[in-house]
């Protein structure tokens, strides 16, 4: 007989075993998809496509911050990348690395309840077509929005996966009229700081000695500005939500009133020293209109007033702004760490709270947001340091002429644009409040030290990121389908 067995030889009794058939082994690369090990996928987006993706941003969004200072010479390149080291550094740990930046949610993530595996392969498409875009971006100098290629690629998986019914179009409507208006907004802003600056310093008989008066409380103003904003829409981990609104309105005052001591005691002396030496010369603010007449009767005697032909402004008057323009980039560079980076860390949390919620099996949680963070933050200042001087120069010396008086409008224009608008819950594009800022300013102030082959170069890189970034997300979406079969 031909059995499958052995015996056993157990005096006085014969026992008979049988072994079973054996099952054909399944190769560990042809198991189900749910069973990937997903240990092995958080560790290869950690070193892989965030880290990319972190440095991408790092590269391009850094001139969000310093490349208007770097532009009218207040600081070096070198000065602004150690600035930005710091500032990102500090912002992106205040923070607490706990991707509770504002949120695109733009998609039905109820839809993917039955099959939550797509939304995990979904996230890393998205990484991998903004990561993508920014590198491209970045190449070819182009400052370009990192909030703007999330957008894009989160669509494009999206659509691959659900069809147009898996986006929340009337989200995305929002945030595109955001997106368009912001801008003009900014420049209105920015045009409002410099219009006041001008006529109460730089049109007076002493611009040097009126503006030395009045620097401690334009600090004031500008330091109460932006920790005002800060605090409103700060960051949970610190629980800055949390502050009522008058306690922001006193810390803010608190703040604002020391830096106005600071700069009537210690930045005013600097300064006056700083302007007794010879500087050289600066880019003159001009207007971008013609002036063929007299100005005569009230409305040409108007426009000729708030759009005054091209003048020598007082040099040392215009270098009072410079520790200005350098503040308010550090405000800027300090949100950008807190807010930005968060949205590299938001994408790896979820995946992170999916695996915690249904696919550990010894009820063990795994916590490694810090680590990304860390990873993410690291990126960036890589960015910075190995490709942010592509895109610096071109927002600061390839797009217009700037000295510190108009460097500064712009830095705080945008800087209240963006912030205010993040205080909505709505993820705002510093890099276009700055760009509308600078056009905005420039276009009145000084058309003719535009650059408009620049200009145009820009304002396309605008036009192609979503639609870029998506379609890449979705090219990488059906790919991973393919090779998953799922």
């Amino acid at each position: 007989m031909n059995f499958n067995s052995h015996l056993v030889l157990n005096p006085p009794i014969f026992v008979q075993v049988t072994t079973p058939a054996q099952l054909p082994l399944i190769p560990e690369a042809y198991k189900p998809f749910p069973h990937y090990n997903l240990e092995v996928v958080q560790w290869s987006l950690l070193f892989g496509v965030c880290f990319m993706l972190g440095v991408g941003m790092g590269a391009n969004d850094v001139a969000d911050a310093f490349g208007t200072s770097v532009g009218t010479g207040t600081v070096t390149v070198t000065q602004a990348f150690i600035l930005a080291t710091i500032v990102e550094m500090m912002g992106s740990v205040a923070s607490g690395f706990s991707g509770d930046g504002k949120a695109l949610k733009i998609i039905h993530t109820s839809s993917y309840a039955d099959n939550p595996d797509e939304l995990v392969i979904g996230q890393i498409a998205m990484l991998v077509g903004c990561a993508t875009w920014l590198m491209v971006a970045t190449y070819y100098s182009m400052p370009v929005s990192s909030i703007h290629s999330l957008l894009g690629a989160t669509m494009g998986f999206s659509f691959v996966l659900r069809g147009l019914e898996g986006i929340i179009w009337s989200r995305v409507l929002l945030m595109l009229l955001i997106w368009v208006f912001s801008p003009l907004v900014s420049a209105i802003f920015t045009l409002i700081t410099f219009f006041l600056l001008d006529v109460i310093i730089l049109r007076a008989k002493n611009p040097v000695n009126t503006g030395l008066f009045l620097l401690p409380g334009i600090y004031v103003i500008v330091v109460f500005t932006n920790v005002f904003l800060f605090l409103q829409d700060g960051s949970r981990v610190l629980r800055f939500d949390e502050i009522p609104f008058m306690y922001t309105v006193a810390i803010s005052l608190v703040i604002s009133v020391l830096a106005g001591f600071l700069a009537l005691f210690v930045v005013g002396p600097v300064m006056k020293r700083r302007l007794k030496k010879k500087t050289e010369e600066l880019p003159r603010i001009a207007s971008s209109l013609s002036y063929t007449f007299e100005p005569t009767g009230c409305l040409r005697k108007a426009v000729y007033w708030a759009f005054p032909p091209m003048r020598n402004d007082d040099q040392k008057a215009v270098r009072l702004f410079s520790f200005l323009q350098i503040l308010t980039a550090c405000f800027a560079g300090f949100a950008h760490g807190a807010n930005d980076i968060t949205n590299c860390v938001a994408p790896i949390r979820e995946l992170v709270q999916m695996y915690n919620q249904g696919y550990r099996e010894d009820n063990t949680d795994l916590n490694i947001s810090v680590y990304v963070g860390l990873l993410t933050t690291l990126a960036v200042l890589m960015g910075i340091w190995t490709l942010g001087i592509r895109v610096i120069r071109t927002v600061g010396e390839n797009f217009a002429k700037m000295n510190p008086a108009t460097g500064f409008s712009v830095e705080f224009g945008a800087a209240i644009c963006a912030l205010a608008t993040n205080t909505y819950n709505i993820p705002q594009s510093m890099t276009h409040c700055l760009v509308g800022s600078i056009f905005g300013l420039g276009l009145v102030r000084s058309g003719p030290i535009l650059k408009w082959h620049t200009v145009k170069y820009v304002f396309l890189s605008w036009i192609l990121t979503i639609p870029v970034s998506g379609l890449i997300s979705a090219a990488v979406m059906y790919l991973l389908q393919a090779i998953l079969s799922f």
